[in-house]
């Protein structure tokens, strides 16, 4: 196993001192070995800080553990862990339930907590984008320590020419109050040791013809091809998931591929198997004409699928 170094104290957030000691712990008692990139980012993550942290780096390179491992040392029990996806959609809900203005929906989700876990932090649409510059300023304002992991660098958020310049603010809150943690290029450990029998993993990727998978059935055109958002996956979402007529996903077009791409990660957050029955392997995504955004993401993810038929 990889020694993890420890660094002596210096002043920052007052859970940020406390919390270094059992995360290097935690992270010991895993047994794994981190390589030279990872090791940076633990040692960045194991100094206080005054705000929160914001980890990037590719896909599979163990953002989720380490911030999962760093909110879980911690010492309070006011923490929350937040999806993307489900936060906005619930974020939207409040708005229109409760007439409130966006702070205070924004304040109302967040509760009482003093330590906040933004999982897979990206931004794509322009409305999203106003609700996570609001929902940064808010948690940053308060007090409360952030900890955000994304595939992307702060620069290359909102990626979209188009609107780009609107989300700076949100780039500089980030820049100027969290401390950046580039997690480094490496394996995808996603693929490597994984464990086929629990959650996502667990689920199967067939050719067209085998056996029907267990569990709820849909097919690809009543899913992707026609209109759903991803608050109705998640409204969706069973015990266990299967998606049938997948076509080869290099012929499909850019909405509906952008649409599948989203089901994965709903069902990936939930840790919930999905079934898949297509007509190509789940790599053709990558030579689609409008390949969908977080294509890496996506594929990684999928590739978690056993291969059957």
């Amino acid at each position: 196993m990889t020694t993890i170094t420890r660094r002596a104290d210096a002043q920052g957030h007052p859970l940020t001192a406390a919390a270094r000691e059992p995360f290097l712990a935690a992270l010991d008692r895993t047994g794994a070995t981190f390589d030279d990139a990872q090791l940076d980012a633990i040692d960045t993550m194991a100094r206080p800080t005054r705000h929160g942290l914001y980890l990037w780096g590719p896909v599979g390179r163990g953002k989720s553990l380490l911030a999962e491992a760093y909110l879980a040392a911690v010492p309070t029990t006011r923490t929350r862990r937040v999806h993307f996806h489900e936060f906005f959609r619930d974020l939207q809900t409040q708005i229109v339930r409760r007439r409130e203005p966006l702070e205070r929906s924004i304040r109302h989700l967040l509760g009482d907590a003093r330590a906040v876990l933004f999982d897979e932090f990206h931004v794509h649409d322009v409305a999203d984008g106003v609700y996570l510059t609001a929902t940064l300023s808010t948690i940053l304002d308060s007090g409360i320590l952030l900890v955000a992991t994304s595939n992307y660098a702060p620069e290359d958020l909102m990626p979209d020419p188009l609107y780009h310049e609107r989300f700076l603010p949100a780039i500089g809150l980030i820049r100027t109050r969290l401390e950046t943690v580039h997690v480094g290029d490496g394996p995808d450990y996603r693929t490597i040791g994984r464990d086929r029998h629990r959650g996502f993993a667990a689920g199967t990727w067939n050719s067209d013809t085998a056996p029907e998978a267990p569990g709820t059935v849909f097919s690809f055109d009543d899913l992707c091809v026609r209109p759903h958002s991803v608050a109705q996956y998640l409204a969706l979402t069973a015990a266990t998931m299967t998606v049938r007529g997948v076509p080869d996903l290099s012929t499909v077009d850019r909405e509906p591929l952008a649409r599948f791409a989203a089901l994965v990660d709903v069902l990936y957050d939930r840790d919930i198997p999905l079934h898949v029955h297509a007509a190509g392997e789940p790599d053709r995504i990558t030579a689609a004409t409008a390949p969908p955004p977080d294509v890496e993401r996506a594929l990684s993810r999928l590739s978690l699928l056993a291969r059957r038929g």
